[in-house]
């Protein structure tokens, strides 16, 4: 199935890669001798739209033949609208009522119309939107669109792993929906690099682990809150689960303590301004639960919209 799915990819990867940024690889010996790892850290807060969700959004805006619905925490939403105000199609965001006032606003200056909904109704009211314009309602991590943008991304990773020569890495990437995971790991093993991968989920909102666990996605109940705003997703993408489960990946959790200390060890150290949920990666290095034995980290920082400065 996954195989029939990608058969139509390389036309529409070469799309994405005329539309985004083929963003930095950052890297800094003050934190390497931190941390007690060489770290790379790939910088998708410079992306369009300030996260990694541009790169499936400008594909899935030019897959519809007429506006777009999109629902989603704040990331997802922002890169639809800019998505749609670049290829001149409508759009309509529908955002959380307790979105962070920063993510509302950039959302609103691409000119899309913009509809607030309890988290729990996101999903609803797209669907809504959508029936009633007649417009595609995009997915943030259920579309094949969205996992092929983030295919984009491990690319550029597997790229890097291959000039580096090493033999000892690993790849270390957050994990709400599981697009992101998902189109990373795709991407590393179709270029046959074997560095081990490592998911990371806030430990509040254990979906992938709880999937795992029960050989299916499932629904969960959240043990308390997060920090990580694009993170809080209750159930691993159907798709996005099939393709771990088949790349091998290791799944871990991390406190918002950690979370947080890795937010600001990435802006005082390396200059990178990270919302909470783009500093989740690092913060399992902090944690520890990357082994000893990897000489050489990729980590993602998958997002930075957050107020200047904060």
């Amino acid at each position: 199935m996954l195989g029939q799915s990608l058969d139509l990819l390389p036309r529409d990867l070469e799309f994405i890669a005329r539309q985004a940024c083929r963003t930095p690889m950052r890297s800094s010996s003050e934190l390497n001798a931190r941390i007690g790892y060489t770290v790379h850290v790939k910088d998708e807060t410079v992306q369009r739209s300030g996260s990694f969700k541009y790169r499936g959004a400008i594909l899935g805006v030019r897959n519809a033949s007429q506006g777009v619905v999109a629902a989603g925490a704040g990331n997802f939403p922002i890169a639809v609208g800019l998505a749609a105000q670049t290829l001149c199609k409508p759009a309509c965001l529908i955002m959380p009522s307790d979105a962070p006032v920063f993510k509302l606003e950039q959302a609103r200056r691409t000119g899309a119309e913009i509809h607030l909904a309890e988290r729990s109704e996101l999903a609803e009211r797209a669907e809504v939107e959508a029936r009633k314009r007649s417009w595609r309602n995009l997915h943030a991590f259920e579309d094949m669109e969205m996992i092929a943008g983030s295919f984009t991304l491990g690319s550029e990773i597997a790229a890097a792993i291959d000039a580096s020569h090493s033999t000892s890495d690993a790849v270390v990437v957050a994990c709400g929906g599981g697009g992101l995971a998902a189109g990373v790991a795709l991407a590393l093993r179709s270029s046959s690099v074997s560095a081990e991968i490592y998911v990371v989920e806030p430990e509040t909102h254990p979906r992938y682990a709880r999937a795992r666990a029960l050989g299916a996605p499932i629904g969960i109940d959240p043990v308390g809150d997060t920090s990580c705003d694009a993170l809080r997703s209750r159930k691993i993408g159907a798709r996005a689960f099939a393709i771990l489960e088949q790349s091998e990946v290791r799944v871990c959790a991390v406190s918002d303590k950690l979370v947080e200390a890795a937010r600001w060890l990435l802006r005082d150290v390396c200059g990178i301004q990270v919302e909470p949920s783009g500093a989740i990666a690092l913060g399992a290095v902090l944690a520890g639960v990357v082994a000893k034995k990897h000489a050489r980290l990729w980590v993602i920082a998958c997002g930075g919209n957050v107020e200047p400065k904060c």
